[in-house]
Parts: structure tokens; C-alpha cells; sequence
């Protein structure tokens, strides 16, 4: 490796270690006041244990901080979608409801609810298979027992027990709408599924009736919970929430427990997440999944990442502002709710702030990942197999990015020449540091050669880079993409066989991409470098990608090999034109 790629690969480490650096300094602040807005709330009603290994009950789940008071709800007519409910006592739920779950059905989902919660139980995607064998379709809800079941409403604030975990009666059933309802107290909770589309969004209407002699103030919490499991599809599952323009996600795995800074800087664990105002959306997702829920007025809507199962389950919590309800009044709010596969098409119709936060998490570089996102589905029209577009696309990088490329390979080959004039300087000044530096940049300045030259190309290449490595990271049409023989994944590291006794997968791709990079770096100059640190560099470096690599989605290592092998012969052409000119 020369003194350029050094460089370089330097620069964006530190621009890379700054941006974490950054993002940290603004996270803390946010932390520290999330945090005491947390015990203020919780004052009442502690946050749960999380030293206790038992799951938390939905009762304990945090409510974010109170927005302002709202203006009390006159008495009004009953909502279109159900029958005036008139309590002749205080508790008009039988004691004893017997379990009860149905399916709504559209072209891409299968949804099932149950009364337990009047909640989601389960969110088949038609078009998605958990394994490319097409046995069984993908599950998006899918939790262990003990955690709160998804879209449930805890009201824990209306004192009429938890009815997150309650039986509610089934009002009505059909094809179109599951309505339960839930009386108590002289209150009634219903709640509305209903316009299932086949863009995987559903609505939830949830109201509140008060006919007791008290006013309430329901503050409509509404829970999507999630938890680690060794289904492929749920490895990078986090909590995320769009709180303005600011995304924020969270590993599940990682939410009550000190960050990466924390853990070098010091610091306690961390606590639930709140959002108190601004609240466009909070859920789960996934690398090509997500299921979020949107509140009806964002600015009206808090929320709060919470752990629940430390290490193993959370929640993400969505909550609309108190509001009183005086007796014989009533309230209803809505939410639409959206589970299925991040793609544009699928996400546009919840709108494209939503859509780039969801697939992109706010990032810099979207624009970049959109397009190659874009190019390679205009490459795969034409070429119908996505590792062949693959590697169409990485030719046409390489040919779109071909003068910077020239430029940093001319001055890596006129650096190669200079190498044994330089060594011969170095030998002749090893015992004068200074000397030998300055007779290096005076040969330099002779012959026009700048050694940084290469660097600033190799730089602006970064980006591009960047943007193709989240682009072939995160497209779902690489999902259980085919390219040949054993690739039957390119979302998927490709397994040629398992060695035996020992259970270690041998992958051919990672091993053609670190021998590709050998190659690569034997050709380029070692300018100023040890002999026998410039050999350590020149396996240390392939080797560690190697490494990293070897667990990377088998497209994105196919694009990885491509580009060295184009790069090595780009360098022999660019070696032979200059020989032949001069």
C-alpha cells in the first residue's frame, strides 16, 4: 500500500471517527434531557426493572411527557362506525369473554387480530418467503409470550385495569372491519380495524365513550413491541422513530444498555428514549422490513423507545396527547399502521419524508443510494439476473468515474518509477532524517511528481462507494436473488460447503475478492515505507477485509471482487499507454 492509499484511508477514518464523534455530542444532550424528562414523568409510576429478568407487564411502560392541556371534548354524537353504548353499570363486559381471533385479507397481507388486547397477532406478507425455497411466508409480528401484544392500548390512566392484557368483546366481524370494545367503569374503549389495502397499511380508530359521572382524560398509548429471534430476516432489528426531521434508531438489542461512547467515556445505562412533541412515526424495523405506526396529528404525538426484556425485547410507543373527556362525552383518534418491505413504491403513499427515513435513516448520502438503488433496477430490466447487473453496474461506475481514476493511477505509476531513486536516497541519507526529506521533495519538484495526487481522487471516490454499498446493502430485490450455482442469495453470504468437524463455512467470493486486493496493492507503488512494513501492510490489509467481508451479503462481495478485477486491469492499461508515450 503506498503513502497515498495510507492517506487517504486515514481521511476517511478521521472524517468518518468524526461524524461519530459528532452524532455522540449531539445524542448526549439529548440523552440527559430525555432522561430527566423520564423520572419526571415517572415520578408516579416507576420505570420498570430492568434488573428483573422477567418481562415488564404494559402497565409499566413509560408515558412520555405531557403535552399541553387540551380543551375538554363536548358531549357529541356517537362515531358512524359503531352503536351508541348506554352503561346500566358500572362494569358491562362480561367477567369471563372467551378467546377469539380473525383474519382480514387483502392481495399482500394476511392479517389476524385477537381480543386479548383487541390487538395484532400476526401480518403475513403473500409476496415474501422466509427462505428462497418458498416454503413459508414471512411473519412480521413475532413475539415470545410475557411481551404486550402489538397495537395495544394499555389506558392505564383511565384506572380501569390494564386492558393491554384484557379480553374484549368482538362488536363486529366481516370481511372489511374487526371492531372490539370494552366497557368498564362506566366507560367504553373501542377499537376499529379496517381498510386493509394492498400497500400493507391498515387503520386503527380507537375511541373513548364516557358515560360515568367523572370526566377522563385517555391519553391513546398505542405499543409495537419487538424481540431478538434467529430468523434471518430479524438480525439488524431496531426501534426507530421519526421525531421531526430527526431519525432515530436503536438496536433492540442494545436499548437500555450503555453505547459504544458510554462504555469508554463512562456513563450509567441507558433509560427510555422520549419524544414529547413531533412525532411523525415510531416501530421496528429491519433490513428490508419495517412496521411503524402514524399517529394522525404528528404534532400532537409523543413517543418513547423503552426496553422491556434487557438485551432481548422493547417497545416502541406511540402516544397522542391527554385530552379531557366531561361525562357523556366522547373522543376517538387515528392511526394508520404500515408493515411490509421497505421499498419506494410500497412506502410512497405514507409520504416522502416518511419514505427516505424509513429506507435511508436521514442519511447524507440518500440521494447516492437512491440512484444506484434506481440504476441497478433500470440495469436488471435489461439484464434479468441480478448478479450479471450486478456487475454491468460496477463496469459502468468504473466507466462513469474513469478520468478521476486515470489521474490517481498515472500518479501511482509515475511514483513507481521514482521508487528506486527514492530508495536510493534514502540509503544514501538513513542516518539524516532531515536531509532525506528534503532531497525526496526537491526530487519531487524536479520531475513534477506530487505525491498526494493519487489522494484527493481516491477521496472523492468515497461517497460513490458509500452509495453503492448501502444501495446493494439494503435493495429487497436482492432478497433471495439468484446469481448461480450455490449463489442462490445475494442478500446472503454464499456457502459452497461447511467443513466438517470443524463447522466453518467455506465462501469462494470473500476468498476471489482478498485475492484480487493482493494483487491490487502488490501493484501499487510502497513509497517511503519499511520493506518489511510495507509486506505486513500488503497482507494485513486484504486480509482484514477478508474478514469483514466474509459475513457480507454475497452482492455486495460480487461488487467488491469486480471492482478490484476492473481496477487491476484498468492499472495495466493505464501502465502500458504511459510506456508506449513515453
Amino acid at each position: 500500500m503506498d503513502r497515498n492509499l495510507l492517506l487517504a484511508f486515514a481521511l476517511s477514518m478521521a472524517v468518518f471517527s468524526g461524524w461519530l464523534a459528532w452524532q455522540q455530542s449531539m445524542v448526549v444532550p439529548e440523552r440527559e434531557a430525555a432522561a430527566e424528562q423520564a423520572r419526571l414523568a415517572q415520578a408516579a409510576d416507576p420505570a420498570p426493572d430492568l434488573s428483573n429478568p422477567s418481562p415488564p407487564q404494559v402497565s409499566e411502560i413509560p408515558l412520555p411527557p405531557e403535552t399541553p392541556d387540551a380543551a375538554p371534548i363536548a358531549p357529541s354524537a356517537p362515531a358512524r362506525q359503531s352503536q351508541p353504548v348506554v352503561s346500566a353499570r358500572p362494569d358491562d363486559t362480561p367477567a369471563s369473554v372467551a378467546l377469539w381471533e380473525g383474519n382480514l385479507e387483502s392481495s399482500t397481507v394476511s392479517a389476524r387480530f385477537s381480543n386479548q388486547g383487541a390487538s395484532l397477532v400476526g401480518w403475513k406478507l403473500k409476496d415474501y418467503y422466509e427462505t428462497p425455497q418458498h416454503r413459508d411466508l414471512v411473519e412480521l409480528i413475532d413475539l415470545p409470550p410475557g411481551l404486550p401484544p402489538t397495537l395495544s392500548t394499555p389506558f392505564r390512566e383511565l384506572d380501569l385495569g390494564d386492558l393491554s392484557t384484557a379480553r374484549w368483546e368482538v362488536e363486529r366481524s366481516n370481511e372489511m372491519e374487526i371492531v372490539f370494545a370494552l366497557r368498564r367503569g362506566g366507560a367504553t374503549v373501542r377499537k376499529t380495524y379496517r381498510d386493509l389495502t394492498d400497500g400493507y397499511t391498515i387503520e386503527l380508530i380507537v375511541e373513548v365513550v364516557n358515560q360515568s359521572g367523572a370526566p377522563l382524560r385517555p391519553a391513546f398509548q398505542v405499543i409495537i413491541p419487538a424481540a431478538t429471534n434467529d430468523r434471518p430476516d430479524f438480525g439488524e432489528l431496531s426501534l426507530i422513530a421519526l421525531v421531526g426531521e430527526d431519525v432515530t434508531s436503536e438496536l433492540v438489542s442494545g436499548i437500555g444498555s450503555p453505547g459504544f461512547f458510554s462504555r469508554i467515556f463512562g456513563g450509567g445505562e441507558d433509560g427510555p428514549v422520549l419524544f414529547s412533541t413531533d412525532l411523525v412515526y415510531a416501530g421496528l424495523e429491519m433490513r428490508y422490513f419495517t412496521g411503524v405506526l402514524l399517529p394522525e396529528s404528528s404534532v400532537e404525538a409523543g413517543g418513547t423507545l423503552v426496553p422491556l426484556t434487557k438485551g432481548e425485547s422493547a417497545a416502541a410507543v406511540v402516544s397522542l396527547a391527554g385530552i379531557e373527556v366531561p361525562s357523556g362525552g366522547e373522543v376517538s383518534r387515528q392511526f394508520t399502521a404500515f408493515f411490509g418491505p421497505k421499498q419506494t413504491s410500497v412506502l410512497d403513499p405514507l409520504g416522502e419524508d416518511v419514505r427516505h427515513a424509513i429506507m435511508r435513516g436521514g442519511s447524507w448520502i440518500a440521494p447516492l443510494t437512491t440512484f444506484f438503488e434506481w440504476a441497478l433496477a433500470r440495469v436488471h430490466d435489461v439484464v434479468p439476473n441480478y448478479g450479471l447487473a450486478i456487475i454491468v453496474l460496477t463496469i459502468l461506475v468504473r466507466l462513469a468515474t474513469w478520468p478521476i481514476m486515470v489521474r490517481q493511477m498515472k500518479s501511482a505509476e509515475r511514483m513507481r518509477e521514482l521508487m528506486p531513486r527514492i530508495k536510493a536516497l534514502q540509503e544514501k541519507f538513513k542516518d539524516d532524517r532531515q536531509k532525506q526529506s528534503e532531497e525526496t521533495f526537491k526530487l519531487y519538484r524536479e520531475t513534477g511528481v506530487n505525491p498526494l495526487g493519487g489522494c484527493l481522487p481516491m477521496v472523492l471516490q468515497l461517497p460513490v462507494f458509500i452509495g453503492l454499498f448501502y444501495a446493494l446493502q439494503s435493495s429487497i430485490d436482492l432478497r433471495q436473488a439468484p446469481f448461480f450455482l450455490w449463489i442462490n442469495d445475494l442478500s446472503a453470504p454464499a456457502t459452497l460447503f461447511t467443513l466438517p468437524g470443524v463447522d466453518f463455512p467455506v465462501r469462494i467470493l470473500p476468498l476471489l475478492m482478498g485475492g484480487s486486493m493482493f494483487i491490487q496493492q502488490r501493484m501499487m507503488p510502497q513509497a517511503g515505507m519499511d520493506p518489511a512494513q510495507a509486506k505486513m501492510m500488503l497482507i494485513m490489509m486484504p486480509g482484514m477485509m477478508l474478514v469483514i467481508s466474509y459475513t457480507f451479503p454475497s452482492g455486495l462481495v460480487l461488487y467488491w471482487m469486480v471492482s478490484n478485477v476492473l481496477g487491476i486491469a484498468h492499472q495495466l492499461y493505464v501502465r502500458r499507454k504511459m510506456h508506449t508515450e513515453s
